[in-house]
């Protein structure tokens, strides 16, 4: 159990309002709501007992949506108003009464759907309407034609804050009925303003099915792809939103055959154009900015299969392109005799590493059959690019001749690298992957290929490069790739793929730089005398990051909350603290954004004592449990670590790759083990050179010698001074 807070009771300043009078009290923090609720009944004489009412706070610039207040977060009350109403059990005895009528008074049901709609964003309250059994008359009633067109959009509205609360498969039991979601479907096809709530959440609702895993094939053989896509076109952008956000939703989930045929789709020139035209923008970010990277991810995910697939003999349409490939570069039109020695001579132009079956070039995987494609695509659509490139190489020596096929199959790979290829997606708020260029071509990983192909080799001539310079020049051209696709502040990161190409920094200005960050470095980073000195400093500095590991952990981290199946539970969340005594790790919900609970607020989880081991990555027994769906095991593999004890364990996945490094440096340091996280290597380096910097201050401009000076021998006798 906790141990017992020392100091002074806290006390909250609170008004409170029942029945629209100020009731000013100051109270003790650790005073039970129930307390509190039944001294407000009997000052304002009011029927019913305490488990009838309930603290609302009262909506404000700071709190934007209704919300009960509960044991956990009573803190928070302090200098806000809070209102005295219908507990959530009594609300959802009222709304459902009147939901559940043959015939309901018109007002009373909209004003029951109104508070229902207003209600559902609260946890509690979606607590209890779902263990009545709330969402499944919802779900039948609109499957029913139960409810009014006007009715329709507040009802999917609170279905979908529902859904957001829980997983499907954790709430009731419920099962996705084929009524409904036809009935779902049906809005996905109608343009109409006045249904435009309804049509917004009902893409919501449906997006949450597809995650959930809950009728998916239903849904997909139901809603028409074409219609989500004329949805991008909406003049409503939350529509926009809701049909992009289900369109990944279904890529994200379909086989690669089913998101090969979508994403075809998506590419023509049709979608594209509403894409270009809605939803590209500088106002567009946030959400919607999100939702495009993800697209983008999603298009660019089925270049994996072509990456890691290596080419078969078989294969005619392959050998065909290689066939092409010599063809355009080499075949003028006038008549000459071809045999396996020109052949021969003409992929070694071409830059093929086996000039005698060049198909062997692409068996290595990746980027497997992959680079063949691009090449080829170079090839026909800037069949000119293609030839001057190719004819230039073969004029130069011999050594200085940049490989085309060679180096084309190093830069799909590294192309693949950079945009993230069979990566899982970045979360939220990261946009260096997002391009916007990328939706304004029918073919943009290839358009990205011709563009780098030709930069590599104007490079790779600048260098004056040859075969022995293969990785010095891909150092500068990876440098070149990613300083234009994400400029510093002084460009705008391109548009289209000219604007790239003008971004693109040459060899010279990367020369440059490097040479001037080489500069920059200590010279005196590698003497002797300060490696020494360094090894000196280590014990001290593991000391120091000892300690701040172990006051993050006491200070402790707010977790979020996950379902079974591995998505997020929306708004729901766990803090976990290490006890001062480094004893013990407590546990306890906590949703409040604005206080941070006391060790009192919690409960005793796990002794550190009883710590057998702790788990990383996706090694995490959880993990693997989610890796039945691959891209939750790739998305929180690095996040995630299990605290194993002799019964139980502490499955956490943490918000971000720093607090992970920080618990699992924390647990390794309790455990007596070594700390090897990045975060520890990189901070152990910057102490250190602190360091060493401050105490070799008054040497600055010194040149420090290699080995330390010679002793000199000792004086003839030690009368150094007569008197």
């Amino acid at each position: 159990m906790p141990e017992p807070k020392v100091g002074q009771d806290i006390t909250l300043r609170i008004a409170f309002m029942v029945n629209n009078k100020p009731d000013l009290r100051i109270i003790s923090v650790n005073t039970p709501l129930k307390s509190i609720i039944q001294d407000l009944i009997e000052s304002h004489k009011l029927a019913g007992a305490p488990e009838d009412y309930a603290l609302i706070y009262k909506e404000s610039d700071r709190i934007k949506e209704f919300k009960i207040v509960t044991e956990k977060d009573r803190a928070d009350m302090d200098a806000n108003i809070i209102e005295l109403g219908e507990s959530p059990s009594a609300s959802t005895a009222r709304i459902l009464t009147e939901i559940k009528k043959v015939a309901p008074d018109t007002k009373d049901l909209a004003r029951a759907l109104d508070d229902l709609r207003k209600m559902c964003v609260d946890p509690t309250f979606a607590a209890e309407f779902r263990s009545r059994k709330g969402l499944t008359l919802l779900m039948h009633g609109v499957s029913s034609g139960k409810f009014r067109l006007t009715e329709l959009g507040q009802v999917l509205h609170a279905i979908n804050s529902l859904l957001e609360q829980e997983g499907v498969g954790e709430m009731d039991g419920t099962e996705v009925e084929q009524e409904f979601v036809t009935q779902l479907a049906e809005l996905t096809s109608k343009e109409n303003s006045s249904l435009a709530l309804a049509t917004r959440c009902a893409l919501s609702v449906l997006a949450t099915f597809v995650r959930e895993g809950q009728g998916r094939e239903m849904i997909d053989r139901e809603v028409a792809l074409p219609n989500l896509i004329g949805l991008l076109g909406n003049s409503d952008q939350g529509i926009q939103l809701a049909s992009l956000g289900l369109i990944n939703s279904l890529l994200a989930a379909a086989s690669v055959e089913r998101k090969g045929d979508m994403v075809r789709s998506l590419q023509e020139r049709p979608a594209r154009s509403l894409i270009l035209d809605h939803l590209l923008g500088p106002d567009k970010e946030g959400l919607v900015g999100h939702q495009l990277y993800l697209l983008q991810h999603h298009m660019l995910s089925l270049l994996l299969v072509r990456l890691n697939t290596a080419i078969q003999p078989q294969d005619g349409v392959a050998l065909q392109k290689i066939k092409d490939l010599r063809s355009t570069a080499f075949d003028t039109g006038s008549p000459s005799v071809k045999n396996n020695t020109r052949y021969a001579q003409d992929h070694k132009k071409l830059g093929f590493n086996n000039v005698k079956d060049p198909s062997m070039d692409f068996v290595a995987t990746p980027p497997g059959i992959l680079a063949l494609d691009c090449m080829d695509y170079f090839a026909k659509q800037h069949q000119e690019k293609f030839m001057k490139v190719v004819l230039e190489n073969s004029c130069r020596q011999d050594n200085h001749e940049c490989p085309f096929a060679a180096s084309s199959c190093e830069l799909v790979k590294l192309l693949a690298n950079i945009l993230g290829v069979g990566q899982p997606p970045l979360p939220m708020g990261s946009t260096s992957r997002y391009h916007e260029m990328f939706f304004k071509v029918e073919h943009p990983f290839e358009e990205f290929y011709s563009v780098c192909v030709v930069l590599l080799n104007k490079t790779w001539r600048e260098m004056r490069a040859t075969r022995e310079d293969f990785t010095k020049v891909f150092d500068v051209v990876k440098e070149q790739i990613e300083s234009s696709l994400v400029p510093d502040r002084s460009q705008e990161r391109p548009k289209t793929f000219e604007q790239f190409r003008s971004n693109v920094k040459s060899y010279g200005e990367i020369s440059r730089r490097w040479q001037s960050d080489a500069k920059s470095r200590e010279a005196w980073s590698k003497s002797a005398p300060v490696a020494e000195l360094k090894m000196h400093l280590a014990p001290e500095i593991e000391d120091l990051i000892r300690q701040q590991r172990g006051n993050f952990m006491v200070e402790g981290t707010r977790f979020h909350r996950y379902k079974k199946t591995g998505e997020q539970t929306k708004s729901q969340y766990r803090y976990v603290k290490l006890h001062p005594n480094h004893k013990t790790v407590y546990v306890g919900d906590w949703n409040s954004e604005k206080s941070l609970p006391t060790i009192e607020d919690l409960e005793p989880r796990l002794q550190i004592a009883d710590i057998r081991d702790i788990i990383v990555g996706a090694e995490c027994p959880f993990i693997k449990e989610w890796g039945k769906k691959k891209d939750h095991q790739h998305q929180f593999g690095r996040l995630a670590f299990s605290l194993v004890g002799e019964n139980t364990s502490l499955d956490l996945v943490a918000p971000d790759e720093q607090t992970h490094n920080y618990w699992v440096d924390g647990i390794n340091t309790l455990l007596r083990k070594p700390m090897t996280s990045p975060d520890y290597n990189k901070e152990k380096d910057i102490l250190t050179n602190m360091e060493i910097k401050l105490r070799l201050l008054d040497l600055e401009g010194v040149d420090l010698p290699e080995t330390a000076p010679a002793v000199p021998p000792p004086p003839p006798d030690f009368n150094f001074a007569s008197c």
